[in-house]
């Protein structure tokens, strides 16, 4: 069976939610698009074509084309027009016709390319960039995912990057992130395996932020991670009731009204669309 980093960690903070999202139906009912969604999809893919030499040559990383590139991600248009009904649809969830709304989220996204064009290596010519990559770690387990970037150093060792748009965790440092967080420490070992070659570094930058928060792993540390992402995927696999495991991000969670458990925790903390080629409002 095929395991994404994103769905081993998903299991972890509820395994019920981990079994809504396997199923298509049940995703395409109550997974829509937030207007957080919208943004990072929409960064993800411009940072894309942005660091693929072929679509955007050297001479061409402006921060004209980076804007120009997440505008047209975000609208499904230009070198995304194959995207205009996804698109098309995801702005309606997320916005249903709030222009203002829609605005300040654009806004807000071009603000956080303008730092990192600022900030970061725009001259980088990434290995690979948004990229699809699997190897089988047994016979009944395949680890797969989609990484952000990764670069090849000088010496030919390899940087696993992983983009994010949203807010650094609360206090995480480098030790405690090459111990708690599964998400690096799978790409890492999937990139190692795959290209069998040294993880220098794996890293998440926060473009919201301009911060970066990673670690160098350790061949005896990506070791003890391979197991304990094959000891959880077998898990998985024996699992038959998938028991939803309540916490604070039930407020949040696309299936909380399918979750009794999930909408118990939420009462007892007390928590309580735009045309096909319309133009965008920023």
């Amino acid at each position: 069976m095929k395991f994404f980093p994103t769905q081993l960690q998903t299991y972890q903070q509820c395994p019920r939610k981990f079994f809504y999202s396997r199923d298509k139906e049940i995703r395409a009912k109550y997974a829509k698009t937030s207007p957080a969604m919208l943004l990072g999809n929409a960064v993800h893919d411009a940072l894309q074509m942005f660091f693929d030499i072929s679509k955007t040559p050297m001479a061409d990383r402006t921060y004209e084309r980076l804007c120009g590139l997440f505008r047209e991600a975000w609208a499904g248009r230009g070198i995304f027009a194959r995207n205009l009904y996804k698109q098309t649809e995801a702005r309606e969830q997320a916005f249903a016709k709030d222009r203002a709304s829609e605005k300040a989220w654009g806004e807000k996204g071009l603000n956080i390319l303008f730092r990192f064009f600022q900030t970061g290596d725009v001259k980088a010519v990434p290995l690979t960039a948004e990229q699809f990559h699997e190897v089988m770690l047994s016979s009944d387990v395949t680890l797969g995912g989609k990484i952000d970037r990764i670069d090849r150093l000088p010496d030919g060792r390899l940087v696993v990057l992983d983009y994010k748009t949203g807010k650094p965790p609360y206090k995480q440092t480098a030790e405690s992130l090459a111990k708690d967080d599964l998400q690096l420490a799978a790409y890492a070992v999937l990139v190692t395996k795959k290209f069998r070659g040294k993880v220098a570094r794996c890293e998440y930058l926060f473009l919201d932020h301009e911060l970066t928060l990673g670690y160098e792993p350790t061949d005896d540390l990506l070791a003890v991670k391979e197991q304990e992402i094959l000891a959880l995927c077998r898990t998985i696999l024996g699992d038959e009731t998938f028991e939803p495991t309540p916490n604070n991000l039930c407020p949040w969670c696309e299936y909380k009204t399918l979750c009794p458990k999930g909408d118990e925790w939420e009462k007892s903390h007390g928590q309580g669309a735009v045309a096909a080629g319309e133009e965008i409002p920023f």
